[in-house]
Formats: C-alpha cells, sequence, structure tokens
C-alpha cells in the first residue's frame, strides 16, 4: 500500500508540473512574447527598499494571497530569479494553466525590454497600418496614367 502511495505523490507531482506554465525568460524572449501578446499584468516580486529605488508603476506588488483575475499572460520579477521563480510558483497553484512569464535578470532585464519595445514601436508603422510606396513618375503632370470612377 505505501508503494502505490508513494508512486501516486510521484505521478501527481510530476503532473502538475507538466501542466505548469512558468517560463523563465531572457531579454529577447520577453520582448518578443510581450510584443507578440500583452500581459494581464506585472507583478513585482521585489522588496520594498529596491522597490523604493526603482518603481515600477504599472506593477502590482506581491504579497501571499494576492487576489487578481489573469486574463492574458502573468509577468513577474523578483529581486533575483529564484524570488521571482518563487513568486511564479505561489501565483501558479493559484491559477493553474495560466502562463506566467518569469523575467530573468529582474529588473533591469525588464527595463530593458520596455525601451526595446518603445523605439520599435516608434520607428515602425502603428499596429494595423500597412505601407506603400507611390510608383515613380506618378506626380508628374500631363495625362493621367488611370481614371478613377466611383458609382
Amino acid at each position: 500500500m505505501k508503494k502505490i502511495s508513494l508512486a501516486l505523490l510521484i505521478f501527481i507531482g510530476c503532473a502538475r508540473l507538466a501542466w505548469a506554465d512558468v517560463t523563465p525568460m531572457d531579454q529577447k524572449q520577453l520582448q518578443h512574447a510581450l510584443k507578440a501578446s500583452p500581459p494581464c499584468c506585472v507583478i513585482d516580486g521585489r522588496s520594498e527598499a529596491n522597490r523604493k529605488k526603482r518603481p515600477l508603476d504599472e506593477a502590482l506588488i506581491y504579497r501571499p494571497g494576492l487576489q487578481i483575475n489573469p486574463s492574458a499572460a502573468i509577468v513577474v520579477l523578483g529581486d533575483d530569479d529564484a524570488g521571482a521563480r518563487q513568486v511564479a510558483a505561489d501565483l501558479d497553484t493559484r491559477y493553474p494553466g495560466k502562463r506566467i512569464l518569469v523575467v530573468s535578470g529582474g529588473i533591469d532585464t525588464w527595463e530593458a525590454v520596455q525601451v526595446a519595445l518603445s523605439r520599435e514601436a516608434a520607428s515602425g508603422a502603428p499596429p494595423g497600418a500597412f505601407s506603400f510606396v507611390i510608383p515613380k513618375n506618378t506626380c508628374e503632370s500631363g495625362s493621367p496614367l488611370q481614371k478613377l470612377r466611383s458609382k
């Protein structure tokens, strides 16, 4: 009976790890993920002293029992990678199946990603827009190449 119970506990533990969607991400991975789809929230698991030194206005401060309504991926950052993973593990137990992105490198990585995304947005066309090129010699005077007719 003890062997069956132990085997069952091991199976349940492995199954839980298989369902978990906690993903550590470096700068490039996080930048790509956030560009593809914005997160529902950013959870700041740093110490109070570090939050005061470099505040994140848009982030929710982590505390045990924090209640959120995750409609998209959750981004978690901490003082170090281990701290961020610990916060992510807690959120994963309360919100199983939700995608949790752990910022590897902490606040430095997060700020670098924000700068890169801002630069991309400033240099590119707005989302949903398209670009076109005016063909050569279409701005010259004379007879038009095409005439548009409306019905």
